[in-house]
């Protein structure tokens, strides 16, 4: 993986161009995944076919030639771990029919085994197999926090008042499954990079649910517990990490600790401003608003060009959106976005 250039930006070093993957590269946008969709009424279903995720994270490869692929998964395989009876169906969120409603259902929890995912360690096996060989593959989990409020909440949600409440009304509970949390992530990941993945991104979806004084409390926190479990390891000491942290109430550059490699900026972040900051400390990976890629192809070329000239002297800068590509996104304007990178 010596000459990947997105390894390479992970470690601080220069390209000539910058690296490009981005969030949700393998989904609905594009037709070919639309083709495999259909012979599915529960997307857990598919998640849970080793072969056809190998197949799905190879499908933007193919397309794009991107720098990277990610792992074809779901965040919420962890909390269908612990039987919350996680299910997707076409057109619906997900939906937990066994949620987090009171203290005495963390009590109750299952245990976490870690094998109860093989399937997921298996589709990075069958992916590790088809990739082309100098093509990093990224692993992820969502964040403890992130799990939490899912969990409790019992799918997504406007407001997430269910997972506010529960959090003012038993913090003391709340701490004590974000630490069933934090642990099941770690051995989680840790099985990941056993199976052949190259990096790791850690997705703090809902950390914008938290007020500043309670992201340090509920999210923070634990997510540093899970990356010094990792770094402690000598199985994943050497494995890059990537943060995402979605519109957080503290500023990035205040946010950033000591183990990880990267950090992933929402589309709302002012790049430059975090990049004065971080130079020569930490790599940075973002960050075009996703809703770029619906306008004119000459918007789309200005605004990448537009942050590509902001970076261009920063060494261990990785395009990627600000979020995950949405579904009403042309394949012909991602065409476009690399190719104004690439220039």
């Amino acid at each position: 993986m010596k000459n990947s250039k997105f390894i390479k930006a992970l470690n601080l070093q220069d390209n000539s161009t910058p690296p490009v993957w981005f969030m949700r590269q393998a989904g609905r946008y594009l037709p070919e995944y639309q083709e495999i969709r259909k012979n599915y009424t529960n997307f857990l279903d598919m998640c849970k076919q080793p072969k056809t995720c190998a197949e799905l994270a190879l499908q933007p490869i193919d397309r794009f030639d991107l720098d990277a692929s990610i792992l074809f998964s779901d965040i919420l395989t962890i909390p269908d771990a612990l039987n919350l009876g996680l299910a997707f169906h076409e057109g619906e969120g997900p939906k937990f029919s066994n949620p987090i409603s009171s203290p005495q259902d963390i009590k109750r929890l299952t245990r976490f085994d870690v094998n109860s995912l093989d399937y997921v360690f298996k589709a990075v096996e069958e992916t590790k197999k088809i990739l082309p060989n100098n093509l990093p593959l990224i692993g992820f989990c969502g964040s403890p926090w992130t799990l939490a409020a899912y969990s409790i909440e019992g799918g997504g949600s406007k407001d997430f008042n269910k997972t506010k409440s529960f959090m003012k009304e038993h913090p003391k509970e709340l701490h004590e499954f974000l630490e069933i949390l934090s642990n099941a992530c770690y051995e989680y990941l840790r099985q990941q990079v056993l199976s052949g993945v190259n990096a790791l991104q850690i997705f703090d979806s809902w950390a914008d649910l938290l007020l500043e004084n309670e992201l340090e409390k509920f999210s923070l926190q634990y997510t540093q517990r899970l990356t010094s479990l990792l770094k402690a390891d000598p199985v994943t000491s050497n494995i890059p990490i990537i943060l995402f942290e979605k519109a957080p109430k503290i500023k990035i550059d205040d946010l950033v600790f000591a183990d990880i490699s990267c950090v992933s900026l929402y589309w709302q972040e002012d790049i430059d401003r975090v990049a004065k900051k971080l130079k020569n400390q930490y790599a940075i990976q973002g960050n075009l608003d996703p809703k770029v890629l619906l306008e004119s192809d000459e918007l789309i070329w200005n605004e990448t060009q537009k942050i590509c000239s902001i970076m261009s002297e920063y060494p261990g800068f990785i395009f990627n959106l600000g979020h995950g590509i949405t579904p009403d996104i042309n394949p012909s304007k991602v065409k476009v976005m690399i190719d104004a990178i690439r220039q």
